[in-house]
């Protein structure tokens, strides 16, 4: 079966040929999202205002000003990379840090990023989540 665009990271695969495939355009543009939201600015060559650089804020203190920072840079680089992607909502979410379990202590350090976003073409809601660690 023909694919979209390589899947990644890259992964050698026996059904795909050499690597694998996205096989739909709704994972292409998920990826295609997280791939924005990972990168950091100036990591593209050509592009230097490319990506919401999310691990730049991992020692950023946790609060309102940093998540509206994040919130507002993947919002406009969404719609300026991505405008057949809507973004709905953006949560944060970190875990209590009066934990009394030790390894739970060290997930204490965790926060997630949950975007909801609609696929304008194709009429859908996903949800994506990722954790910055």
């Amino acid at each position: 079966m023909a694919g979209i665009s390589p899947k990644l990271p890259l992964i050698v695969t026996h059904t795909d040929g050499t690597y694998g495939l996205t096989k739909s355009v709704e994972e292409a543009l998920i990826q295609d999202l997280k791939m924005i939201i990972l990168t950091n600015p100036g990591e593209k060559i050509m592009d230097p205002s490319f990506g919401v650089g999310l691990k730049r804020f991992l020692f950023e203190q946790n609060g309102s000003q940093a998540y509206s920072a994040i919130t507002s840079r993947i919002i406009s680089q969404t719609k300026k990379y991505l405008p057949q992607i809507e973004i709905e909502k953006i949560l944060f979410n970190e875990p209590s840090p009066e934990s009394p379990d030790v390894s739970e202590m060290i997930d204490s350090n965790v926060v997630s990023v949950t975007i909801r976003f609609s696929i304008r073409p194709l009429k859908k809601i996903q949800i994506l989540s990722i954790p910055l660690l």
